[in-house]
């Protein structure tokens, strides 16, 4: 008897393409071959010349709350986005990070802790600070959530750190880098002396493993700073790497944004947001 797996390709990818984008998570994960083609340029081709209507499901922070929301993409047409229903209950949110399928989520009105939270089986784990530091009820902390492997499983991880927050009486300089571990359930001080700087609240891009900011040499004055570089963080060795140059020079007024490509390549958007129209330029890793 002849099974599926001793099939010509091409025919393969025409029995694929006619599943529905929303169950190609399923096709993915059943297997390699099938993980490997379904990312392939052929099949994406062929699935897009077929297929006029994109649906995602996704989760959104919008007042404080985190919405499970469903967006359908058409040709020619606006964007449907349906709200299906707040995920959170009693607390306020007012940042969310994502590492794997776990979302790290920073409350509003309590700095003394955090909730990692696995939407698939609804359990949640509280974090305990060490201290906290919010200045005129203003965030100071950047975090990320990352995972080293080890064998068959993964560690996880918890950074948080402030390294550009100035006192202006003094105009002294003050940062601070920790990191939790899950496994230990224990926070170590990390000793890091930044050369580089990461804005306030700039959110990071969680990418195989690891976390990557926009960041800028490091300067002395708030004007100085723009971020014409990234860094990473590597949760495995518990460091950052070097500055990594980017292929633009950002202006005062312009915004980089990091992303990532189907949790393969790192990519990033500049907006310039000077007079008249806004205009964007895209690069993404080779």
């Amino acid at each position: 008897m002849t099974k599926i797996s001793d099939l010509p390709i091409n025919l393969v990818e025409e029995i694929l393409y006619r599943v529905p984008v929303k169950n190609m998570r399923e096709v993915r994960l059943t297997c390699k071959d099938w993980d490997t083609l379904s990312k392939s340029r052929s099949f994406s081709k062929m699935h897009s010349a077929v297929r006029r209507e994109v649906e995602s499901m996704m989760i959104v922070l919008m007042d404080f709350n985190l919405y499970l929301t469903k967006v359908v993409l058409s040709d020619n047409e606006d964007p449907i986005i349906e709200y299906k229903g707040k995920l959170n209950k009693q607390i306020k949110i007012s940042q969310a990070f994502h590492c794997d399928g776990l979302l790290l989520c920073v409350l509003e009105d309590d700095d003394t802790k955090a909730i990692v939270w696995n939407p698939y089986w609804g359990q949640t784990r509280s974090i305990e600070f060490r201290f906290s530091h919010r200045t005129y009820r203003r965030e100071r902390f950047s975090y990320a959530l990352g995972y080293e492997d080890k064998g068959s499983c993964r560690s996880y991880k918890f950074l948080r750190f402030i390294d550009q927050y100035v006192d202006y009486a003094t105009r002294e300089q003050f940062v601070w880098y920790e990191i939790y571990d899950f496994d230990s359930s224990s926070w170590k001080t990390l000793d890091i002396t930044p050369h580089w700087r990461i804005l306030c609240k700039q959110p990071g891009v969680f990418l195989k493993g690891n976390t990557y900011w926009p960041a800028s040499q490091r300067n002395y004055t708030e004007e100085d700073v723009l971020d014409d570089h990234i860094i990473c963080f590597n949760f495995p060795s518990e460091s950052f790497g070097h500055l990594l140059r980017l292929p633009f020079d950002a202006g005062h007024h312009d915004y980089v944004t990091l992303s990532c490509v189907r949790e393969e390549k790192l990519a990033v958007l500049l907006t310039h947001n000077e007079a008249g129209p806004m205009e964007f330029e895209i690069w993404i890793t080779t």
